[in-house]
């Protein structure tokens, strides 16, 4: 298997293209055999994620589901948005509004 990045990435997709070219009716098999062949792998190998990489994800993660998350008042939205439409049509070169 290659060791780049980008060998990584091709051979995953090659593995997808097997796996969706499998009838669905034997992945179970299929999984029975990956995880078998995974089990066969020495433990010195390390593992494709990369922790501290992760963990800078994770970061990120939380701060974007800190902003869904976040219970705003519909109206102020609204507001907002109005607020734009208006002063992005305002100066326009031509007479046809941005947002009709």
């Amino acid at each position: 298997m290659a060791s780049g990045s980008k060998g990584a990435t091709t051979s995953l997709k090659l593995l997808l293209h097997e796996v969706e070219a499998t009838p669905p009716e034997y992945w179970a098999d299929l999984l029975e055999v990956l995880r078998g062949f995974r089990q066969t792998i020495p433990s010195d190998i390390s593992p494709i994620v990369n922790a501290e990489q992760l963990r800078k994800n994770q970061a990120a993660l939380d701060l974007l589901d800190s902003w869904l998350d976040d219970d705003e008042d519909a109206t102020e939205h609204q507001q907002a948005w109005d607020f734009l439409k208006t002063a992005l049509d305002e100066d326009r070169l031509s007479d046809r509004p941005l947002f009709p």
